[in-house]
């Protein structure tokens, strides 16, 4: 699929939205993660990450979304939609996004362009994609600098890991 101007537009348009997310979930007192479905230009679910909020690892904004749109559509089967990520999906969401079979997967920042927030993955997005049956367009940097900069306060890494405790 080609990436025209058009395209680009919306993407930027849906993105905003899911950053607007992020930094809700973070004034709330969660990360400030996000993710938005669209269906034909249209958006079916905005969430917001809630996983510190809720202490539930699978309240992350990807898994929300999928979920909403599922209910809202009446179906699991979510090809002929696009979600949009404020960070690259973990293996977690991503695993996810290509059951649903999700058509395209928009993201805005990295997990490499804040390594010292984020660890390290030996798997990574694109590595998924690639052992799954269904095979979304992806499309990665979309509005890059405004999500990393709902990152920037924050001096410690989210995760914290044995080798961090000592205990490696």
């Amino acid at each position: 699929m080609r990436y025209n101007r058009c395209m680009q537009k919306q993407d930027d348009a849906f993105m905003a939205m899911a950053i607007r997310e992020a930094i809700a979930s973070k004034q709330q007192g969660d990360v400030p993660f996000a993710a938005v479905i669209v269906q034909n230009s249209k958006v079916i679910t905005a969430v917001a990450n809630s996983e510190h909020l809720e202490h539930d690892v699978t309240k992350h904004a990807e898994l929300k979304a999928i979920s909403d749109a599922s209910y809202i559509l009446g179906r699991r089967d979510l090809s002929d939609c696009t979600i949009y990520s404020t960070v690259e999906p973990c293996p977690m969401c991503a695993t996810a996004i290509f059951y649903a079979c999700l058509r395209r997967v928009v993201f805005g920042m990295s997990r490499d362009d804040l390594p010292h927030l984020f660890r390290t993955r030996n798997i990574r997005f694109q590595q998924l994609a690639n052992d799954c049956h269904n095979k979304p367009e992806v499309v990665s940097g979309v509005l890059k600098d405004k999500a990393i900069q709902a990152f920037l306060e924050y001096k410690q890494p989210f995760r914290v890991t044995p080798e961090l405790l000592g205990a490696g």
